[in-house]
């Protein structure tokens, strides 16, 4: 038993629900490793996670669109020398540019959104692996989309990536089901963020909840709640 707290890697943390995610987990008692391109954002973050009175926040300056296989090893191997091995992982990035249909849709645009949602998600996880393998309860938790929402008409790039996510998720959750990791999907349904205002320009943003209870349930999961391989969609309010 150790007296260290656990690491949560958040990658997305000056988003939406990293942000709440990130202040979730700190004043639950965990160290949160920050990841996004928005360095003001990580910034403001950091900000709030002081603000709890939790562990000291690590942060990384990383875009995840420009990011491979060497840049992965780099950013897992300086947080586990500068805070030990990783307890959990939630990929709560994401990218979204526009509904338009896919004759529309530029190929830098495909590219790029595939790389953040899919691609990188992929690759950070299988970096992480030997990290997570050295914790007690490591758990992996990926932020999905309503399949019957995002997979249908104009949602292009976004809504195809989403859905391969969601297969490797369940993927993931039985090749590694032997094992002590732990493998999540979260559906958090409507949430007030910037991605979301993008898709709904004429929504009244009074009338969506913010991402505070799906903060909530993801830091239950990270902190040992749950049974891998579950999927949780459309958390609402709860």
């Amino acid at each position: 038993m150790t007296d260290s707290p656990p690491n949560i890697l958040i990658t997305g943390a000056a988003g939406g629900l990293g942000s709440a995610l990130a202040v979730n987990c700190a004043g639950q008692g965990a160290r949160v490793l920050l990841v996004d391109n928005d360095l003001r954002g990580l910034d403001r973050v950091c900000d709030a996670v002081e603000a709890t009175g939790g562990p000291a926040p690590g942060f990384c300056e990383l875009d995840l669109a420009a990011a491979g296989p060497a840049e992965m090893d780099e950013l897992v191997a300086a947080l586990q020398e500068a805070y030990g091995p990783l307890d959990a992982l939630v990929h709560c990035a994401a990218h979204f540019e526009a509904l338009q249909p896919l004759e529309q849709l530029g190929g830098d645009v495909w590219l790029r959104t595939f790389q953040v949602n899919l691609n990188a998600a992929w690759l950070l996880s299988m970096t992480c692996q030997p990290s997570l393998k050295l914790s007690p309860c490591a758990t992996i938790v990926f932020v999905l989309d309503d399949p019957q929402r995002s997979q249908s008409a104009y949602w292009g790039a976004y809504g195809i990536s989403k859905g391969a996510l969601r297969a490797l998720v369940g993927m993931l959750a039985e090749e590694i089901q032997s094992s002590d990791c732990r493998i999540f999907g979260v559906d958090p349904g409507p949430m007030k963020t910037r991605l979301r205002a993008r898709a709904y320009m004429a929504e009244n943003p009074a009338d969506i909840p913010g991402p505070d209870a799906a903060a909530r349930h993801i830091t239950r999961l990270v902190l040992g709640q749950g049974d891998s391989g579950d999927i949780f969609q459309g958390l609402g309010e709860s």
